[in-house]
């Protein structure tokens, strides 16, 4: 009988463990691999970690896969891009403008570093503006039949530093972060700073079938917080060094070292800025599909849907501004195949103006085993890097004078001025007014340097350095505040004086040849200085 009661315990016991051992695992499996008790705060950093991880984060992997494939893989491309701009009782008036597109088709073949595109400028069924560009050889060119057959073409090479902002951008393209440097970004800025936010900063939230983690900071809050990462910023060279390579990239100035780091924390630390910041992050089914940040009633939103064979991602920014509002999306569709359309549209509210402009680019993307472009010679193209500075200003302005005649002709064809063009209707206002102020400084700059730029070569006679020589002094006589300040001549520095030019002038040899170069002011892009060295 004993025996039968401790079988009977041991039973007992042994169910007892089981579902105790059962009941341990169903709470790890919830804690480890479901949301059930994390925190606001953990919950938080798990789903921001995911904007950056590379397997299952929110940059689609087959997207990311599609955009690696671009770069190595031949393809021919073509699509067009519509136009849609509405306002109260202007139908009429828009219907040029309505009326443009722009199409287009192509070829690349990235292992070799080649591309072309032929793109028309379409007015009409019967007005347009054909054009190639093609890149091949180290050379980029432009062709329309409007300036004849030959391409007008330049050579990156160190005489035209002016294409140093076109290598930038294609060395950012190739630009990669490792895995060891996101979990070096998310452990010193992640971990060690935001992980040190107190936890009633953070809270949550539901929309629809979306549950939202959202951290909140006061403006100040919001300072330190800038102030702690640009510190860890300054010994962080690695990060540091992949920063500056981007900025690069963009054409930006500035460089991030300790001094300009310690500038950037000064101005942070004069800021006035008293608003709240709400930072949400948005998951369903464990994984991030919304980001969110808001100030002062101004929202941004980043929303991603799709799946193995689609991707959207949707931007949208509503603000209080009277001014604007938007929405641009990024559909790509065919990831797992040769086959992909990419669907962009940008959609722009303008309240002030009663007016909406719609752009969509539609573009699809071929794969294949090799495609044929042909080079840019000197059979087939112009290639300004071998002619003079005369020949270059003088096509240029023959260039310009062509297309104002074309521009003129066809809005004849279209039944309106030269003045009247259909695409300035195509811009908000806001944009065309920053787009106006820009180009009038641009071209202000543009005209000031170009007066000596026509001299910059590494092979130029000493009879043209004279002339250059020249055209400093007058400068300075006749332009106020825009002045050429230095000349750097065979290393030995010179302030810009009448006897200063008459003393270089006489040590320059006719017969010799020399290299041209010129320093450019950083915060108004104007020369400031000449550098000519005897070759």
């Amino acid at each position: 009988m004993k025996q039968k009661k401790n079988k009977g315990l041991l039973i007992a016991i042994i169910v007892l463990l089981l579902i105790i051992i059962l009941l341990a695992g169903v709470i790890a499996y919830l804690y480890f691999f479901t949301d059930i008790f994390k925190s606001n705060k953990q919950l938080f950093f798990k789903y921001t970690s995911q904007i950056v991880q590379i397997e299952d984060g929110f940059l689609d992997n087959q997207l990311v896969q599609y955009f690696q494939k671009k770069r190595s893989t031949s393809y021919e491309n073509n699509g067009e891009i519509t136009f849609e701009v509405s306002a109260p009782n202007a139908e009429e008036d828009l219907k040029l403008a309505n009326d443009f597109n722009i199409t287009f088709s192509g070829k690349s073949d990235p292992n070799n570093s080649k591309a072309e595109k032929e793109i028309s400028m379409n007015y009409s069924d019967s007005v347009n503006v054909p054009l190639t560009y093609r890149i091949a050889n180290n050379i980029t060119g432009i062709q329309t039949p409007y300036l004849g057959s030959s391409f007008v073409a330049i050579r990156n090479d160190e005489e035209f530093s002016e294409l140093e902002d076109i290598n930038n951008l294609i060395k950012l393209q190739n630009i990669e972060i490792s895995n060891e440097e996101i979990i070096n970004l998310k452990t010193t800025y992640f971990d060690n700073i935001l992980n040190t936010l107190e936890d009633s900063k953070f809270s949550t939230l539901t929309e629809g079938n979306l549950t939202g983690y959202r951290l909140t900071l006061t403006g100040e809050e919001l300072k330190n917080l800038l102030v702690q990462i640009l510190n860890a910023l300054k010994t962080d060279t690695n990060t540091t060094h992949k920063l500056n390579e981007i900025l690069d990239g963009v054409g930006a100035d500035v460089q991030l070292d300790e001094d300009s780091i310690d500038d950037i924390v000064e101005n942070i630390n004069d800021w006035e800025f008293n608003d709240d910041v709400d930072i949400t992050v948005y998951a369903t089914s464990g994984n991030l599909t919304k980001i969110e940040v808001g100030v002062s009633g101004n929202t941004l939103t980043v929303t991603k849907e799709g799946n193995n064979q689609e991707a959207t991602y949707t931007i949208s920014v509503d603000t209080t501004e009277e001014y604007v509002g938007a929405v641009c999306t990024a559909k790509y569709s065919g990831l797992n195949s040769d086959s992909i359309t990419e669907n962009f549209e940008i959609t722009l509210e303008e309240p002030s103006e009663e007016k909406s402009y719609k752009y969509v680019l539609t573009n699809n993307v071929q794969f294949m085993d090799s495609v044929e472009i042909e080079d840019l010679t000197e059979e087939n193209a112009v290639i300004l890097n071998d002619e003079d500075s005369e020949y270059v200003s003088n096509l240029i302005n023959i260039i310009q004078e062509r297309m104002v005649e074309v521009n003129r002709a066809q809005m004849e064809e279209l039944g309106v001025t030269e003045n009247d063009n259909p695409i300035q209707d195509l811009l908000p206002s806001f944009l065309k007014n920053s787009q106006m102020t820009t180009e009038v400084d641009e071209a202000s700059v543009n005209a000031f340097n170009q007066k000596f730029e026509l001299y910059q070569s590494t092979n130029t006679k000493g009879a043209t350095v004279k002339g250059l020589l020249t055209t400093i002094q007058n400068n300075n006589e006749t332009e106020g505040n825009n002045q050429i300040e230095e000349i750097n001549f065979d290393g030995e520095e010179y302030e810009v004086t009448e006897q200063n030019i008459t003393y270089l002038k006489s040590s320059i040899n006719v017969d010799d040849n020399y290299r041209v170069e010129f320093e450019k002011d950083s915060n108004t892009g104007l020369i400031y200085r000449a550098v000519i060295n005897k070759r």
